[in-house]
C-alpha cells in the first residue's frame, strides 16, 4: 500500500485549499452549507476549539505529507482518547469519512485551479464498486470550462465519489475523436434537514451540500471575511520546500525529503537551497518514490498505477508509463523533458530522517576531490580514476540513506536541465565517471554539486559554478 490512497492529493494548490480554511466548530455535518467548505474547515461534532485544532493538523499532515488512512485512523483513535470526544458511529468508519472527504475535496480544489489552463474539461466517472447511475451517465462529457455545468458538478459529487475531472485544447480532442457535448439540463429535487425542517433544492444525483465546485469561491468569502481576525494555517506552520511527493516507502517522503533539505539550510550550501525551493515551487515539480517490484510494470504496478494517475493528473494507461521501467535492471531514478516529476527507487529499508548532513557533505567533498585529482576507487580508462556517481554508497563515502537524497536530487537536476532549454555544459571536464557518460548526465551528476558543496566546486570550476548561478536565476525566477 503506498504511503497514501490519495497520493495525488500532495500538489501545492490542493495543501494551500486547506492551509487558507479558518476552523469552524459545529454540531452538525449541514452547520457548514456547500461552497462555505471552501473557506471553512470543520468535522461534525467537534464543537471544541482545541479538539478541532488538534483534527485540523493531522487532515494537513495527510494532505502535504501523504499520509496513509491506517495512520490517520489510528492518529484519530488516540485524539478521541485524549479529548474524550464521543463521536458518532465507530472511529474507523468515521476517521474515513472526515479523511477521504478532506483530502479527495481538497485534491479537487487544487484540480480545480490547475484545470484553468484548459479551454474543456471532461468528465470521468470514478469507476466505483457501487457506481451511481447519474454519475455513470456523465462520464465523458466534454463541456467549456465556463459551463455552468461545473459550477454543481465538478467533483466530488457525493460521499466517497470518486470522479474526477480532465482538461482538453481542442487539439487534444480532435486527436481523441471526441466532441463538446450539449449542455445538459440539471434537474432538482426537494431535500428537507430532518432536524431544522428546513427544504433545500438539490440537484438529481448529487449528495444534499455537495453541489458547488472545490476551489471556487464566491459567497464563501463572505465567510472567510467574517473570520477575517483568524490567522489561516498557512501562516501558522512552516513553509515546505518540497511541493509534493507520493511514495510507498515511509522512510522517504515529502517530508524526509523537506527535512534534509531544511537541515541543509542551515549550511553553507543555504543559498543554493533557497534557489532550489524556488525552482519547485515554480515549476511544481513533483516525486515518485517506488520499490524495485513497483517500478517493473508486472501486478505491483498497476496496484499502484490509480494512484499515480491521480498524483500526476493523467490517465491511467498513461501514469503507467510514468513510473516504471523495462527491462531486468531497474535504474535508480528516471524522469523525462515533457514530465513535470521524477521517480525515484528506494527500499524499506531507506530512511531519510537518518541522514546526517554533515557526513554526507563531508562525503561529497572527498568524491570532488577524488575526481578532480583522479584518485578515486575506479579505474573507467587509463588514468581517469574516480568515483562512479555522487550517489555513491560504498567505500565508506557515504550512507545508503544519503544516496536516496542525492539520487533524488540528481533527477531534479535533470529536469533544471531541461527547463533551461537543455544548457550545453561549459567544460569537457567532469568529476565522476557517471557525470561523463552524455551531456544530460553530464550536467545532472554536477548540479547535486553545485546544490550541495558549491564552496567546493568554485575553488576548481570558478566559471562553471558561475555557469550554474545563470541557470538557476533564469529558471528560477
Amino acid at each position: 500500500m503506498a504511503t497514501s490512497e490519495y497520493g495525488s492529493l500532495k500538489f501545492t494548490q490542493a495543501i494551500d485549499f486547506f492551509r487558507n480554511k479558518v476552523d469552524v466548530p459545529t454540531e452538525r455535518w449541514n452547520d457548514v452549507w456547500r461552497d462555505q467548505h471552501n473557506v471553512s474547515f470543520m468535522v461534525a461534532g467537534a464543537a471544541k476549539v482545541d479538539l478541532l485544532a488538534d483534527m485540523r493538523s493531522i487532515v494537513d499532515s495527510a494532505i502535504a505529507e501523504g499520509k496513509s488512512l491506517n495512520w490517520f485512523q489510528k492518529e484519530f483513535k488516540g485524539l478521541v482518547k485524549q479529548h474524550g470526544w464521543d463521536h458518532t458511529g465507530s472511529a474507523a468508519w468515521r476517521a474515513n469519512v472526515i479523511y477521504s472527504t478532506n483530502v479527495r475535496q481538497s485534491y479537487n480544489a487544487g484540480r480545480h485551479a490547475q484545470l484553468q489552463n484548459f479551454e474543456f474539461w471532461r468528465y470521468k466517472h470514478g469507476d466505483s464498486r457501487n457506481p451511481r447511475l447519474a454519475h455513470q451517465l456523465h462520464d465523458g462529457k466534454v463541456l467549456p470550462k465556463t459551463s455552468p455545468f461545473w459550477n454543481i458538478w465538478f467533483p466530488q459529487n457525493g460521499w466517497g465519489c470518486t470522479c474526477k475531472t480532465f482538461g482538453e485544447s481542442q487539439r487534444s480532442l480532435d486527436r481523441k475523436g471526441l466532441k463538446v457535448s450539449d449542455e445538459p439540463i440539471i434537474k432538482s429535487r426537494e431535500w428537507v434537514d430532518k432536524v431544522t425542517g428546513e427544504t433545500h433544492q438539490v440537484p438529481e444525483g448529487i449528495d444534499p451540500g455537495f453541489d458547488y465546485s472545490p476551489g471556487k469561491v464566491d459567497q464563501a468569502l463572505k465567510l472567510k471575511e467574517q473570520r477575517a481576525n483568524v490567522p489561516p494555517l498557512a501562516e501558522r506552520l512552516p513553509t515546505r520546500i518540497v511541493p509534493s511527493a507520493l511514495s510507498t516507502v515511509k522512510g522517504v517522503t515529502a517530508k524526509s525529503i523537506d527535512g534534509v533539505l531544511t537541515r541543509l539550510g542551515t549550511t553553507a550550501a543555504a543559498p543554493q537551497i533557497d534557489a532550489l525551493a524556488k525552482f519547485l515551487e515554480k515549476h511544481q515539480t513533483k516525486t515518485v518514490v517506488v520499490k524495485s517490484s513497483e517500478m517493473a510494470g508486472g501486478k505491483a504496478s498497476r496496484a499502484l498505477a490509480p494512484q499515480v494517475a491521480d498524483y500526476l493528473g493523467v490517465e491511467e494507461f498513461v501514469a503507467r508509463h510514468r513510473f516504471t521501467s523495462s527491462g531486468r535492471r531497474k535504474p535508480e531514478g528516471f524522469t523525462h523533458r515533457n514530465w513535470d516529476h521524477v521517480v525515484v527507487k528506494s527500499t524499506t529499508t531507506h530512511n531519510l530522517n537518518k541522514i546526517d548532513v554533515t557526513e554526507m557533505l563531508t562525503g561529497l567533498k572527498k568524491i570532488i576531490s577524488d575526481g578532480h585529482n583522479q584518485t578515486g576507487p575506479w579505474e573507467w580508462k587509463k588514468g581517469y580514476k574516480r568515483w562512479h556517481a555522487f550517489a555513491q554508497s560504498t567505500d565508506n563515502a557515504m550512507s545508503d540513506n544519503n544516496s536516496r537524497f542525492l539520487t533524488w536530487l540528481h533527477e531534479v537536476g535533470h529536469q533544471v536541465h531541461y527547463k533551461s532549454g537543455l544548457a550545453a555544459r561549459p567544460t569537457s571536464e567532469f568529476l565522476t565517471h557517471y557525470g561523463n557518460t552524455n551531456e544530460l548526465e553530464w550536467f545532472a551528476e554536477h548540479f547535486g554539486v553545485y546544490i550541495l558543496a558549491r564552496d567546493e566546486l568554485v575553488k576548481i570550476w570558478p566559471e562553471t559554478t558561475k555557469w550554474f548561478d545563470d541557470i538557476m536565476e533564469q529558471v528560477s525566477i
